[in-house]
């Protein structure tokens, strides 16, 4: 017993002692780049930002510096600038990427997302490999999988124009100029737009919170993904600056549904971790699927009809095989070298 408490004594010692030591200039690039792909994978789906922390070897660092950031706040505040910077040029970097080639190709887009968070599932599935599979593993696994195919369909069927994401309607061209997209969503921006950014915030802090989930794929389940990326133009911004309320509130409703998430996902997994991940593998599982059953998704399927053939959709469709299985072998990659670091 004496033993064991020692061995803690010792284990407390060390972790309360700071990892943080003063930047060389390598390591203060080294931490910049990292901020880069830390941003890279707030953006793009089944990228564990904790994953790209461990390959770089900052993980245990980078949680040091928030847990102890008003404690020690100059140390946390230097360590934590690179990487904040970087952050910032790879979340717009990234973002723009997206943007254009969300513009490109759709379908391969939606494609190249669902490989990756397919390629992350055995970051989650481990959580429940010693699970025994019976009646309540299977209803607990299913019932997780049907929230977000569930959540993407009624947003289809609420949708009373789907494809207006696309500018298309029956005997109509495509219209994908800055912000068309975004005004068949938002068009003057009525009450409810506002009264809805906090739940949609709180809903996107709550994927952040849970491992598996995307917050890309939830916006693309209530048909928020694409006019959302459309309103980031300088002319939209000039048209409608109501649309920087909107963002506000979003980022209201984000932090308060990352602080209650995790509040209450202390709790459950203290009273049944097990059972709570039988569900958070479903409803990973179901994102995937979510992500083909949506209005953007819809929407892209309908504008296939008007133009059925067409060199943009033949290019479309063609690439998308091949970038679901480069996210998909990425994401996979990824997860295995992180596992293998942090082991």
């Amino acid at each position: 017993m004496e033993e064991k408490n020692s061995d803690e004594k010792e284990v407390f010692v060390q972790a309360d002692k700071s990892p943080l030591d003063k930047y060389t200039s390598k390591g203060w690039v080294k931490s910049f780049i990292f901020g880069i792909f830390l941003g890279l994978a707030i953006v793009v789906p089944g990228i564990s930002g904790a994953a790209v922390a461990i390959i770089f070897k900052l993980y245990d660092k980078l949680i040091y510096a928030f847990a102890n950031i008003l404690k020690q706040f100059k140390a946390c505040f230097a360590f934590l600038l690179p990487i904040v910077l970087g952050l910032i040029i790879g979340f717009l970097v990234g973002f723009l990427a997206v943007q254009q080639l969300i513009s490109l190709v759709p379908f391969g887009m939606i494609c190249f997302f669902a490989g990756l968070m397919i390629g992350a599932l055995p970051s989650v599935f481990c959580e429940v490999k010693t699970a025994k599979i019976d009646g309540k593993t299977i209803a607990l696994f299913v019932g997780g999988i049907l929230i977000p195919i569930i959540i993407g369909l009624i947003s289809v069927l609420l949708e009373d124009n789907p494809t207006g994401y696309y500018g298309v309607q029956l005997g109509e061209e495509v219209n994908t100029d800055s912000g068309a997209i975004a005004e068949s969503l938002f068009g003057d921006f009525p009450w409810w737009t506002y009264v809805a950014s906090i739940p949609i915030g709180f809903m996107l802090g709550f994927t952040q919170v849970l491992p598996g989930l995307s917050a890309t794929a939830f916006l693309m389940m209530i048909g928020y993904f694409r006019p959302l990326v459309d309103t980031v133009h300088f002319s939209y911004f000039a048209k409608y600056p109501q649309i920087f309320a909107i963002y506000v509130l979003m980022v209201i409703g984000l932090i308060a549904g990352f602080i209650v998430t995790s509040k209450i996902l202390d709790k459950l997994f203290k009273w049944n971790r097990l059972a709570v991940y039988k569900v958070i593998v479903g409803m990973s599982v179901g994102s995937i699927i979510g992500m083909f059953l949506n209005p953007d998704a819809y929407g892209i399927y309908l504008s296939w009809g008007q133009g059925f053939g067409s060199t943009s959709m033949i290019i479309d469709v063609s690439i998308a095989a091949p970038l679901f299985v480069i996210g998909g072998l990425g994401a996979y990659l990824l997860v295995r070298y992180g596992n293998k670091h942090q082991a």
